[in-house]
């Protein structure tokens, strides 16, 4: 099965991106984006990557997950530091269980913000160490997008010295705005220019070139588009992996501003030239799967269309499909329930 036929859950660059993305990354191919299983080979090299006979001790700054660190910074420890161990860690850090360090590792325990500075302690980290390790934890523990965002930035402005976080920084990037994305479809346009003065005056709503040059130069970066020796732009593909919940993040990013451009799109695009349309509906789980299969099935028929051999490709433009569906009320309490219990 190829990136382009995976079953509901293909999509062209400019579309819908799904963000139910814990454990997947976004394939660019061609001009469709889908998403395969985030292990898959990755093009940033050694991100997020076990570290194979060697002694050479891992590079924090290379880590979007602290948990990946820590299964990794272990082994280290250990073939470095004869004395070191779970319990001589929990003795350095001030904790009174032995194991602490392979629960946290493992996934079996969280790591609460108050004890950052102790498992910094315990591991031997020194100051730029701790400050990247501290907002990775906080970064795994946000509860809102807003403090994904504020953390994850955070961390990108302490690491872009490390080549693999620069180019996670320019992923992450590309999905931060509406544009970028919606730029390298446009290449698959008959009279595209690259251009960022073209660029910046094509798109709607518009965008100023010096952001037109700042996105062409990430796409280009990114291995997202290519020139070719006769100064053709063409659509390449290329695997963009980062951690999962620093994936999904970008895309849910990526989901805002597009229905951002939605509700603008009533005032400002003429009514012939768009179409807007919503339904409200009781579904019961077994209906909400059959919608969710209806929606996909559709926005596989949407790509066949754009894919058609068009006799008016000449004047073709971008368009930008959303397709969301949600609840708006919640599920009544169930009996005897006050909604007092403790957790």
């Amino acid at each position: 099965m190829t990136a382009r036929s995976i079953p509901q859950c293909t999509m062209r660059t400019a579309g819908e991106y799904g963000d139910r993305t814990v454990g997947t990354s976004p394939i660019v191919s061609g001009r469709r984006t889908s998403f395969a299983p985030w292990f898959a080979p990755s093009t940033i090299p050694g991100m997020n990557q076990p570290l194979e006979n060697t002694l050479e001790r891992p590079d924090i700054r290379r880590y979007s997950d602290y948990r990946s660190y820590l299964l990794e910074i272990i082994p280290f420890l250990k073939a470095t530091d004869a004395e070191f161990s779970y319990r001589t860690f929990s003795r350095r850090a001030g904790f009174s269980s032995p194991n602490y360090l392979k629960l946290v590792a493992e996934g079996q325990r969280n790591l609460a913000p108050a004890s950052i500075d102790k498992f910094a302690r315990g591991l031997g980290l020194d100051r730029r160490e701790r400050r990247v390790f501290r907002l990775l934890v906080l970064l795994d523990g946000a509860r809102t997008d807003r403090e994904r965002n504020d953390h994850y930035l955070g961390l990108l402005e302490l690491v872009t010295d490390e080549p693999t976080a620069r180019l996670r920084s320019q992923q992450f990037d590309v999905y931060r705005d509406w544009y970028p994305l919606v730029i390298r479809e446009m290449a698959a346009l008959g009279d595209f220019r690259n251009d960022p003065q073209w660029v910046a005056q094509r798109l709607r709503p518009r965008i100023t070139p010096a952001q037109a040059r700042r996105a062409l130069n990430q796409l280009f970066d990114l291995g997202l588009m290519v020139e070719t020796e006769e100064g053709v732009v063409e659509l390449a593909e290329r695997r963009m992996s980062a951690g999962p919940d620093v994936q999904s993040l970008a895309v849910r990013n990526y989901h805002r501003a597009h229905l951002g451009l939605a509700a603008e799109a009533l005032d400002g695009v003429p009514e012939d030239a768009r179409d807007v349309t919503a339904v409200t509906v009781k579904l019961t789980k077994r209906g909400y799967d059959e919608a969710v299969r209806a929606i996909a099935e559709l926005r596989a028929r949407l790509l066949e269309i754009a894919d058609a051999p068009q006799i008016d490709d000449d004047e073709a433009e971008v368009h930008q499909v959303l397709l969301a569906m949600f609840p708006v009320t919640q599920p009544s309490r169930r009996s005897g329930d006050d909604g007092d219990s403790e957790g």
